[in-house]
């Protein structure tokens, strides 16, 4: 039976339609919209999964759920000959996890409360400040990091580079780049792969 991901817009999920282009394995995507007033998944999702969260991949009878377990199932099963993820022995290996971690953990979190705050008023309110400085630091973790590494889990582009690929758009979407040039050089490096065109062909 073919995969299936379940993609709703502007949503973490572009990260796993990413990481199915680059594993070049045949899957479909169904596609979800937002609802435009609550900016809520449509109750669609519930029925696949009791979160009702995207993304959702099937894969025959299994049905799996967030973002960093999704890419871990695919990479054990789908990626034997070690393409996109190194071998456990590898001195990569370590790198390779904490990033495929620190894409959905403390690098992403700051991010995702901005975008919850931007929704209300944070005057004066002490959390701005210190959200503003764990961005801050978050964004300097991975400036450093690009700077001594072309790709994320070290010489090589892996599944840890797609997961933090929305990291980085939403930040340059956000004018944060300016003075990244490590993580802006990065950033165009994957805009010019083949999956990454493929996956904004999808929609994001």
């Amino acid at each position: 039976m073919t995969l299936k991901l379940h993609h709703l817009n502007a949503s973490r999920s572009q990260r796993i339609v990413w990481l199915l282009a680059e594993l070049g394995v045949p899957h479909e995507i169904v596609h979800y919209k937002r609802n435009e007033v609550t900016n809520l998944a449509p109750p669609e999702l519930l029925k696949i999964h009791p979160m009702g969260k995207s993304p959702l991949l099937e894969d025959g009878d299994v049905v799996i759920a967030e973002t960093g377990a999704i890419a871990e199932y695919l990479m054990g099963k789908y990626d034997t000959a070690f393409q996109l993820h190194p071998r456990p022995g590898s001195p990569d290996f370590p790198r390779y996890l904490e990033w495929i971690h620190a894409a959905e953990g403390a690098v992403f979190l700051p991010g995702l409360l901005q975008v919850y705050f931007s929704r209300v008023d944070m005057t004066g309110n002490p959390v701005q400040a210190m959200m503003a400085a764990e961005r801050e630091k978050a964004a300097a973790t991975i400036e450093a990091h690009l700077s001594k590494y072309p790709y994320f889990a070290g010489e090589h582009f892996t599944a840890a580079d797609c997961l933090m690929g929305f990291q980085i758009l939403m930040a340059s979407a956000q004018g944060g780049l300016d003075n990244r040039p490590a993580t802006k050089a990065w950033l165009e490096k994957m805009q010019a792969r083949p999956a990454w065109q493929k996956m904004m062909e999808v929609g994001i």
